[in-house]
Formats: C-alpha cells, structure tokens, sequence
C-alpha cells in the first residue's frame, strides 16, 4: 500500500471530478469568459477568441462533457449560475448553449419497430 496505492487513489479521484478534470475545450472558454459580459460586440469578440484557440467549436465537445462529482447538475442549473448576471443577449444565449452541451445528459436513442404512417 505505498506510493502506487496513492498513485491510483489520485487518478481515480481525477476521473470521478468529470468536468473539473478534463482539458479545456470551446464551451469550458465560452463559460469562463463570458459571464457579465455587458454587450453583444464583446460577447462576439469573446466567441471569436474561444473559436481560434478550440477550432472544432461545439461539434467537438461530446455531450455531457462536464458532467461529473463537481459539476453541475444540469445545463439549465449551469445557465442560472453562470449567466445570470450577464446583461448581453448574445453573451447569455452562448452560455446557455455551452452549458447545456457540457451538463445535459447526452440523448439516448431507443429502436422503433413500430409501423410507420401509411404502413
């Protein structure tokens, strides 16, 4: 029980903190910049910024990325939190949609055997 033990203990910590320990992507630049923006040209400068320096925008940040011990609960729970005192439009709908992509839990999708219309 030596210093491997607490090697893993520290590793298996790490991955239950979910979003808390992943890499910064496009929405995590989107939530840290944004909140109390005060107008739209700063909140589109502030997209422009996290798109140079995370490309793969939204597309690449798989749902329910943030998702985690320390996270939160919800996307919707992220947006009170983070754009609440936000006074752009733009700023608080960006928030929202970073927020949601991190914290909702992804779609399951379940087979259809039904019959279709007309069928």
């Amino acid at each position: 029980m030596g210093r491997n033990w607490k090697i893993s203990t520290a590793v298996g910590l790490l991955s239950l903190a979910g979003g808390a320990a992943q890499a910064a992507n496009y929405a995590t630049c989107l939530i840290d910049k944004l909140p109390g923006t005060q107008n739209d040209t700063a909140a589109q400068a502030v997209h422009q910024v996290c798109i140079a320096e995370h490309p793969g925008g939204l597309q690449a940040v798989p749902q329910g990325n943030g998702r985690g011990l320390f996270g939160f609960s919800s996307g919707a729970e992220c947006t009170v939190k983070k754009a609440g005192d936000t006074r752009s439009n733009r700023a608080a709908q960006l928030i929202g949609v970073a927020c949601r992509r991190l914290y909702d839990a992804p779609t399951q999708l379940r087979p259809f055997n039904g019959r279709l219309d007309g069928e």
